[in-house]
Formats: structure tokens, sequence, C-alpha cells
């Protein structure tokens, strides 16, 4: 009789443990959701703040901005690697309008993002109507400090600033052109991913839209 009332007293405990933990679990997963549904919005409030900060650098002139949703889908529905096989990996993900106070389209900005050497990068381009690219800036990226993340400096930014090329060239220090890139020592991967992400934005625009050479989406 003691034998079976442990063995009844032992499967009572592991039937209340079972319940204890499912409770939690469910307790758990329900303040999840409402740290979630609390923190969503400021979190998007942020990164749209932040994305926008990055545009107003990438095409200073523009007075307003409006997104292009025709180049946008297409954006999206694209293979790029159609346009360059160089072009395998990134994706576009937002295509802006530029305007001046007029509402006159002057240029486009175009968010781009590619796989650097330890993370995925998310780049802002400008580019206006002549063909001259107006800036990049870096709306994400957490490469390794000392390496990839030394991309950031300033110096290595304003190399596609004010800058009339449909293509930049990767070179290993034998930039002589103002579209020729440097590999940043120590950065290699990154750096090749960063004027790939560059040129398929570029390559995008001047493949889609008639003003730049391509064809015109409707």
């Amino acid at each position: 009789m003691a034998n079976k009332k442990v063995k009844k007293d032992k499967k009572s405990t592991i039937i209340k443990d079972a319940l204890s933990l499912t409770i939690i679990t469910i307790v758990c997963s329900f303040a999840l959701a409402f740290v979630y549904d609390i923190t969503k919005d400021p979190i998007a409030a942020q990164e749209d703040a932040k994305k926008n900060e990055g545009y107003q650098v990438v095409f200073e002139t523009a007075d307003s901005l409006a997104t292009d949703e025709g180049l946008l889908q297409l954006a999206i529905e694209s293979d790029l690697s159609t346009i360059n096989p160089d072009f395998a990996g990134v994706t576009i993900d937002d295509v802006i309008k530029a305007l001046d106070s007029n509402g006159d389209k002057i240029g486009y900005i175009v968010k781009s993002n590619v796989r650097g050497y330890s993370s995925t990068l998310s780049i802002a381009i400008g580019y206006s109507m002549e063909g001259v690219v107006q800036g990049m800036e870096f709306l994400a990226i957490n490469d390794t400090p000392g390496f990839g993340l030394e991309l950031k400096n300033k110096e290595f930014k304003d190399r596609f600033s004010d800058v009339k090329t449909g293509y930049f060239q990767l070179t290993k220090g034998s930039a002589s052109e103002d579209s020729d890139i440097d590999v940043y020592s120590g950065a290699t991967i990154t750096t090749e991913a960063v004027v790939n992400a560059v040129n398929a934005s570029l390559g995008f625009l001047t493949e889609n839209v008639s003003e730049l050479g391509g064809v015109a989406v409707e």
C-alpha cells in the first residue's frame, strides 16, 4: 500500500509541475505579446525617423519626398542579378522621389540591403535626374568594429557624393577617377558589398526610369 501511495503522490506531483509550467508559459506568452504591442509603434517610429534622416542626408536639396509606388513594387519583384550578376543578394525595399519646392521631380532616393562581412547593411543613395550621385548613407551597419564598421566614416561616404556616374568601379589602391572606390583596408568584403548595393540601386534606376535612359514605369 505504501508503494502505491508513493507512486500516486509522485504522479500527482508531476501533473502539478506540468500544469504549473503550462500556466507559466501561457502567462509569459501574453506578457511578451503585451510588451510587443506597446513597443512596436515606438520602435517603428524610431526606425522611420532614422530612415528619413538618412534620406535627407543623401539628397539635401530635396524639399519634399514621396514614395514612387510603381518603381517600389517593381523593385520588390525584381531579381537585380539580371541587370548585373554582381548584384546577386542585393534587394531594394524603398524607392523615393525627391521633389523641389514646386513639386517637380529632381531625382530619386533608393534604399537597398546587402550582406556585409558579419551583418546586413541597409544603404540609401540619392541620384539626380542629371545622373549625379548626391550622397550615400548607412541606415544600418553592425559589422565588426575595426573592420567593416569603419566604413561609416565621413571620408569613405564622401566618395559617393556629387559624382556623375551610373556605376562605381571597385579598385585596390589605384583610384584615379571620381567613380573609383578603393577597397577599405581590413574591410574588403564589406567594401565590395557596399559598392555592389550602390551600383544595384543606380542600375535599377537607369534601367527603369525613362529620363535616365530606362523604360518608363507606369
